[in-house]
């Protein structure tokens, strides 16, 4: 939303900036008219134009980190958030506040001009407000109004009603009326302001044209306008014929067009192209005929742009981890479309959210012992909820262990952990519904993860399959063997790098060496395994994969960062464990995407 604000005073301003340094002192008024008005609907939709663009091609390698092993998960329901002050809500009521007022104040000035008392009459077919009170003569709308003084021998001189009579005929008050709204939406775009005066100033100089052209006694007309500019008023939306701008009026009267006054307006059709380039919003068109594309199950953007387009009403929220207060605010529609799209996200594409959407029905059925619902009693130790409700500890001694089909332990903020318990009713309810469950990844101790990958398991099938291979391609001269994981279980926590897992994937990517291969390789894969101790120490890095020059170069980058730095040790029960940590890497020959 900034930069779309951004954006739209931007090019208001440049497109009014190059109305006053090339057309306002040209007597080019109609086509300055329409200039305006086309600058001022330019400047507010073109933000928000598509453009695609086309791509060329450039053979480059890229590192991609695949999903790492599943870690801990903080969902909304497990403990309560802090609610911290809402500076954004605070803005957003300050903006409506003035907007209110705006709109008043238009209504306000629409109701002062109808409330104005006096006789109608039809003039030479113009609808005509003769005023009790001696007041300047102005129109608004398709009404003229000037005091009863000015009709005299059933008569209204031909200068001023001519001169009204143009504002009217053009309707020029439907453009005053436009830039008044716009002002008021966007009151905040300094430009905006700007706009109105250049507008006005426009129509009395083809009001004035007009007057000249029919009446050439150009001083008798000038002698008239001072006459009339001593009757001051106070009418906004309105055309007044005094209006102040009586020097500017008086030189464009006998001034003459510059030579290149016709140039100045064909020069209006690359300005406007121009900024469509600068301001438009881009989109990259995916060449679909590449034959050397990422291998990683990117699907369609358009699912991936509706997702991000969604979650972007509440970027501030989640930036700010105000998990809570988003659960709150976004709809129930919001939520179940966020979880249909993301379920149609690539691996990659998942991996790069904040949040995943899981139906229960992904859950394995896990039901806690009768000596782990005596041990989530402990409130020193555990923060419990049940149902999605966080209660008190005490309240577990009401429960068995038959009436529970889940739990599930993950990091606390205020206890050492928290546990997350669901009755038989409440599983069976939400499977049965296939209700969406946002989870939010904590990204100071987690690593992205999918939502295929959700469980209890420290590591998946797939990885025990790779556990297998690695020590099938043993070999004596190197030792390839690394120890199984740790045998996984409820109160089980992965060893996590001290500095976040974007830290180490970025530090990897900066010490990997992409010039040891040829560059016609396509996709290679190879899979790091990191072995952590009890004190967090690496007490061994081995990669394995089907290129021996990949899984070398992976093991050494992955080395040159994790071999001398201190782990947060993976835990069991709050004890220090020795597991093993998985760390996928993949190198593509893509076609890096470039615009033209």
């Amino acid at each position: 939303m900034e930069t779309i604000i951004l954006k739209v005073i931007l090019c208001s301003g440049i497109v009014l900036g190059l109305y006053y340094l090339f057309l306002a002192k040209e007597k080019t008024f109609t086509f300055n008219r329409f200039y305006l008005l086309l600058g001022l609907v330019f400047s507010y939709s073109i933000p928000f134009v598509t453009i695609e663009t086309p791509q060329i091609e450039d053979r480059k390698p890229t590192i991609i980190f695949e999903q790492e092993i599943p870690q801990q998960i903080l969902q909304t329901p497990i403990e309560a958030q802090t609610e911290a002050f809402d500076y954004i809500q605070l803005l957003w009521i300050g903006y409506f506040v003035i907007l209110g007022i705006l709109i008043l104040k238009i209504l306000y000035s629409i109701i002062k001009i109808k409330s104005l008392k006096g006789r109608k009459i039809i003039y030479q077919n113009r609808a005509v407000v003769l005023l009790d009170k001696e007041i300047a003569p102005f129109s608004f709308l398709n009404i003229i109004y000037l005091s009863e003084n000015y009709f005299k021998d059933r008569k209204i001189d031909e200068r001023i009603f001519l001169h009204e009579e143009i504002h009217v005929k053009q309707k020029h008050s439907f453009d005053v009326l436009l830039v008044e709204v716009l002002k008021a939406f966007s009151w905040f775009n300094p430009f905006i302001y700007l706009y109105k005066n250049a507008m006005i100033t426009n129509h009395e100089f083809l009001a004035d044209e007009e007057v000249i052209t029919k009446n050439e006694d150009i001083k008798n007309y000038q002698e008239l306008i001072l006459n009339e500019v001593l009757k001051q008023q106070n009418l906004n939306l309105t055309h007044q014929f005094n209006f102040n701008n009586t020097k500017k009026r008086f030189i464009m009267m006998t001034k003459r067009n510059s030579k290149f006054a016709k140039a100045k307006k064909y020069l209006a059709i690359p300005a406007f192209a121009v900024l469509a380039v600068l301001f438009a919003e881009k989109v990259y068109a995916n060449d679909s005929s590449s034959e050397n594309l990422v291998e990683s199950n990117i699907l369609s953007d358009d699912p991936y742009t509706e997702f991000k387009k969604i979650l972007s009403k509440y970027s501030e929220l989640i930036e700010k981890k105000e998990y809570a207060e988003f659960e709150k605010k976004i709809s129930d529609e919001e939520k179940q479309k966020l979880a249909e799209l993301y379920a149609k996200l690539s691996n990659q594409q998942q991996n790069e959210q904040p949040i995943i959407f899981l139906n229960l029905s992904d859950y394995k059925k896990i039901v806690p012992t009768e000596k782990q619902i005596n041990d989530f009693s402990n409130a020193q130790k555990y923060l419990a909820v049940i149902n999605g409700r966080q209660v008190s500890n005490t309240e577990l001694a009401k429960y068995k262990s038959s009436d529970f089909s889940y739990y599930s332990i993950t990091e606390s903020s205020s206890k050492p952990f928290s546990v997350t318990l669901m009755t038989n009713s409440y599983f069976k309810k939400y499977v049965k519904e296939k209700n969406p469950v946002m989870a939010f990844v904590s990204s100071d101790i987690t690593p992205p993860i999918s939502r295929k990958s959700f469980s209890q398991d420290t590591i998946t099938p797939k990885r025990d399959a790779e556990a297998k291979v690695l020590k099938q391609n043993s070999t004596k001269d190197k030792d390839l063997s690394i120890p199984p994981p740790h045998p996984p279980s409820a109160n089980f926590v992965q060893a996590s790098f001290p500095e976040g897992m974007n830290i180490l994937r970025s530090k990897v990517a900066q010490n990997f060496d992409g010039s040891v291969f040829k560059g016609d390789e396509g996709t290679v894969k190879s899979a790091v395994y990191i072995v952590i101790d009890e004190n967090g120490s690496v007490d061994k890095v081995v990669a394995t994969g089907d290129s021996k020059i990949f899984n070398d170069e992976s093991e050494r980058a992955v080395k040159s960062v994790v071999a001398k730095t201190k782990w947060k040790p993976a835990t069991d029960n709050g004890k220090p464990v020795k597991t093993t940590f998985s760390l996928p890497l993949t190198m593509t020959f893509e076609s890096a995407k470039k615009t033209q």
